[in-house]
Parts: C-alpha cells; sequence; structure tokens
C-alpha cells in the first residue's frame, strides 16, 4: 500500500507503520463466472491483508497518522475486523489500543484483537452510533486518539481504502464495468470512489466503472438513502434499525461516510442492494468451491450481489464485475459450520477406504 506514500496525507514516510498491507491479488475466477451468468468475474481478494481484512489498509494509514500527531492511546468502535486490525498495528507502534464492540460482534474476530494485547469491552447495545457517541465523550476528556474508519469522525483512514482503487488500474488492462463492494458505514465504497476520481483527474482513464454497494437486509442505511434520494445529512441524522444477522461487519445503523459513498453511487451510475444472511451464506459456499477463497459473509454478499444484480437485468452477460471480497472466513467460523456440519467418520480399514469415490 505504501507505494502510493506520495498520494497520501502523511508529511513523512518514516511515521509509517507497516506489516506489509496491500498488494493484494486480483483473481480471474471462470468458473464463478459460468455460475453467475457473466462474462467475467474479478476477484479482489483482500482476505490475505496481514489480520485478515482490507480494513489494514485504513489502520495502517490510521496508526501511522496517530504517530505523527504523537497520539499514545487509540480508541476503536468496531465489530471485528477494525478491532482486530488496530489491535495488531498498535501493538507495533507500542500504543494502547481500547475497543469498543456491539454485543453481535464475532467472537472469533474478538478474540484476534484480545490476542494482540488490547484492551477490550463489549457494549451492550447494537447500536454503533450510541458506542461511537460515548467514544468520542470518552476521547475528549481523556485525549485518546479516535481510530475510527469511519470518515464522519476521522476524515484522513478513508486515504487507505482508496488504495485499492489504485491497485486496480495497476492490475488490469482496462478496468471493470462495475465494482462491488460491501457496505456497513460506506468507508469502502466512499474510498474507492475517491480512488477512482483522482486517477479520472490524472487522466489514467475515461470510463468511470460504475460501482454498487450490496447492504444485508438487516441493515440498510443506504439503499434507503438510495431509493428515497435522501441528502447525506439526512442520512446521518437518521440512523436505521438493525435486525439479527451473521453479518455484523457491514450492520451498521449509521452511513457514516455518507458524504463520499453517496457520490460514490450516484456519480457512478450505480447502484445499492441488500441480500438476506441465506443468500450470504450461499454465495460464500459457492465462492469457497468455485474460486478457492474463505470469505466471512459480509464479503461474500458481493458475490450474492451479482446474483441479484444479474436477475435484474442492471449486469448483463457480456459485462466484467469485479467483486471485493473484504473479509477472510476464518473470522466467522461458526457461519461456516452452518455450511459444512460434521466430517464423516470412516473405518479404519481397506474396504472402507476402497468405496470412497
Amino acid at each position: 500500500m505504501w507505494r502510493y506514500f506520495h498520494m497520501l496525507p502523511l508529511e513523512d514516510k518514516g511515521w509509517a507503520v507497516s506489516q506489509g498491507e496491500g498488494w493484494t491479488p486480483l483473481v480471474d475466477a471462470p468458473r464463478l463466472a459460468r455460475q453467475l451468468g457473466v462474462r467475467n468475474v474479478l476477484l479482489k481478494n483482500e482476505t490475505v491483508n496481514p489480520t485478515g481484512s482490507y480494513k489494514d489498509r485504513q489502520i495502517s494509514f490510521g496508526i501511522s497518522k496517530a504517530r505523527e500527531v504523537g497520539a499514545r492511546t487509540v480508541a476503536v468502535v468496531s465489530s471485528g475486523n477494525v478491532a482486530a486490525s488496530a489491535a495488531s498495528y498498535s501493538a507495533i507502534a507500542g500504543m494502547k489500543c481500547n475497543i469498543f464492540a456491539p454485543s453481535n460482534a464475532s467472537e472469533e474476530k474478538l478474540i484476534q484483537a484480545r490476542m494482540y494485547g488490547a484492551s477490550f469491552f463489549r457494549v451492550d447495545t447494537l447500536s454503533s452510533s450510541r458506542i461511537f457517541d460515548l467514544v468520542i465523550k470518552a476521547c475528549k476528556k481523556k485525549g485518546w486518539y479516535l481510530l475510527s474508519t469511519a470518515g464522519l469522525y476521522n476524515p484522513y483512514h478513508v486515504e487507505g481504502a482508496k488504495t485499492i482503487a489504485y491497485e486496480l488500474f495497476e492490475k488490469t488492462d482496462s478496468l471493470p464495468d462495475w465494482i462491488i463492494a460491501p457496505v456497513g458505514g460506506g468507508g469502502l465504497i466512499g474510498g474507492l470512489w475517491r480512488g477512482l476520481t483522482e486517477l479520472e483527474t490524472l487522466g489514467k482513464f475515461r470510463t468511470m466503472p460504475r460501482i454498487i454497494g450490496i447492504q444485508s437486509s438487516a441493515c440498510t442505511p443506504l439503499v434507503n438513502a438510495i431509493e428515497k434520494d435522501l441528502s447525506p445529512a439526512d442520512v446521518i441524522a437518521n440512523p436505521v434499525a438493525v435486525g439479527d444477522t451473521i453479518a455484523g461487519a457491514i450492520a451498521d445503523d449509521i452511513l457514516y461516510d455518507a458524504y463520499t459513498a453517496l457520490p460514490a453511487i450516484r456519480e457512478t451510475g450505480g447502484h445499492a442492494f441488500s441480500v438476506a444472511d441465506d443468500e450470504m451464506l450461499e454465495a460464500e459456499k459457492m465462492l469457497a468451491q468455485t474460486a478457492g477463497i474463505f470469505a466471512e459473509p459480509a464479503s461474500a454478499s458481493t458475490v450474492a450481489g451479482v446474483r441479484k444484480l444479474r436477475d435484474t437485468g442492471l449486469v448483463r452477460s457480456g459485462d466484467t464485475v469485479c467483486c471485493i471480497i473484504t473479509g477472510s472466513g476464518l473470522k466467522d467460523m461458526a457461519s461456516a459450520r452452518r455450511l459444512v456440519g460434521s466430517p464423516q467418520t470412516i473405518e479404519p480399514s481397506e474396504e472402507a477406504f476402497l468405496r470412497l469415490e
């Protein structure tokens, strides 16, 4: 990621805290494409980042910025991926890390964060906006640095996400027709849009890819905003209800990056859709068994989104789509267990082995 230092707002590269995040594979998935009924499916495999998600890009830059301003303690609101990343990068930087998670956060992700030595607190609410309000007050009174990937609270960290757009440009002869990304607070699609518009301004390409945001049907602030033509201010001022979902990573009751996420959809001619838990689980299995990538349900939502886009006729059979696979399935083994069940037990005999196909 730091190959793009000259495009990032950090004064001195000496402040950078890095584990080699970024420059992730862009995988051609022909078997998956055939199942989804499109010509080409590209998968930006962010699961191979150091802590298993694309959030390492944002946190690498965020911790670097915190070092630059002299922070000693960082505070994080996260259901899992940001927590794990923040704890890891804080450990490298020698900073104290306080993590506050909603009650529906994945246990696997929280274990990962605690292994890095962070102080962890589960808050008895599903509302991330309520937790943010409390953490912001604590940061002001205690002098903590708010290490949030939400642009509403810290505008710097989306800069890390935009490097995905730079890599897509470098790794392809021509950009895809569609870029499909999961959406919680909206920072990822906002970052993609920022990166693409910067490249467009530099004259690197002429045709802008259309950006699609995918949300859990249990939490749809972006979908609501697009369908009702809401302004960013309206979206931020009105949290939505959060239902039960396996995709806690994208269950934010506020579209925190509305000021970049909504233009990402509207100015590229994109759209927003929601998918249900069973659609994400089916897509998680399909992705693993056709492309060899084990993704958490929220990440697999992009694959479920392609199917929905084909059903609506928005994406045509001759199009090229790129799905951003944001986080590893190892972060949510409970959901994967629902898909595969228990292994078969056989006798320790030659006959038993020869009966197998």
